[in-house]
């Protein structure tokens, strides 16, 4: 396969009332919940599984009420590259104090504004163990991602993936 820079395609695990609100009302950073490990964002990934994962535990969260959901997206990498942003390949110890700096009710990543994305591995806090082959694309600033052609704009994913009702994935 030849690499022809295409977009990244990224998935948001969710319950289906929350997906369905993000496809009619877009995403709203009020429902952030800023005791994540990158702080209060939208968060996404590469993996389809732990997309999956992600909408379960969302469904147990709230009671097993509707049923799990993955939000597919595809993003035009320019508009991401534009992004200020921070990235840790590994889980470094810069990687861990930044997830404990944000699960302790820090805000805006220690900076007048907050990075726009932040890249990494999925932890498993509050312990200092992430998860294998797992990763989570944080975006606090969705709207900046973006652009005129269409590809990116948040809200409007190109793929809905649904379990079936009241049922996990």
């Amino acid at each position: 396969m030849v690499w022809n820079n295409g977009p990244l395609i990224v998935y948001h695990g969710t319950d289906s009332l929350s997906g369905s609100n993000i496809r009619m009302n877009s995403i709203q950073a009020s429902r952030f919940n800023p005791m994540s490990d990158f702080g209060a964002g939208f968060y996404v990934t590469t993996s389809l599984h732990q997309a999956k994962n992600w909408a379960n535990e969302r469904v147990r969260t709230i009671g097993g009420r509707g049923s799990a959901e993955v939000l597919e997206y595809s993003l035009a990498r320019s508009a991401v590259d534009r992004l200020e942003h921070l990235a840790f390949v590994t889980d470094t110890q810069d990687y861990h104090e930044l997830v404990a700096f944000c699960w302790g009710g820090g805000l805006k990543h220690n900076r007048m504004s907050p990075y726009d994305a932040i890249y990494g591995p999925v932890s498993l806090w509050p312990q200092a163990l992430v998860i294998a082959n797992c990763d989570q694309i944080c975006f606090s600033n969705p709207s900046a991602v973006q652009d005129a052609t269409g590809i990116g704009q948040f809200g409007n994913p190109v793929r809905t993936i649904r379990s079936f009702p009241n049922t996990y994935f």
